[in-house]
């Protein structure tokens, strides 16, 4: 499964409806301080996350919409080809009192938050202005990088492997 579209709605960062569209090609997110990496960081972790646990969509909705506003933001992602490899595409969302990433049946997304790679600039950074004397710390990288927020109840006891 490759990432077609990502639609971000009324979450963190983004004041309505904001779309991505990598078409399945790697992505390398940079920006002003402000302008959303974070954000959009987040919205991809919860939309992965929310197929193992609960969140509460409550502390993530931007903090300028109206009463009559809330409520109604989503993380919604394309992915084509489908889980079976047919070249369709296939929609997932997350809203605040729903979600299609948990379905009997579908076990794609859930697959997909054991494999997940996110790197964050300060690990580049830290690969990047490494001593000569020194080695690339690649448990370090893995543990504190790409699996910080991983969680499994069976495996972490329900806690982030960054924490631990």
């Amino acid at each position: 499964m490759r990432i077609k579209k990502i639609e971000i709605k009324d979450y963190k960062a983004f004041y309505g409806k904001h779309t991505i569209e990598p078409d399945g090609k790697n992505l390398f997110v940079y920006g002003e301080n402000g302008s959303g990496k974070s954000s959009f960081y987040y919205a991809l972790k919860d939309f992965f996350q929310s197929s193992t646990e609960t969140l509460n969509y409550d502390e993530t909705e931007n903090i300028f919409l109206t009463q009559a506003q809330k409520g109604k933001g989503y993380i919604e992602i394309t992915f084509n080809p489908d889980k079976d490899g047919t070249a369709t595409d296939k929609k997932y969302f997350l809203k605040k009192n729903s979600k299609d990433t948990y379905v009997t049946g579908d076990t794609s997304i859930r697959d997909a938050i054991k494999l997940k790679s996110f790197l964050t600039y300060k690990h580049l950074l830290d690969i990047h202005h490494i001593k000569k004397d020194k080695e690339i710390d690649l448990f370090d990288l893995l543990v504190k990088g790409v699996l910080k927020h991983f969680k499994s109840v069976a495996v972490t006891g329900n806690k982030e492997l960054g924490e631990l």
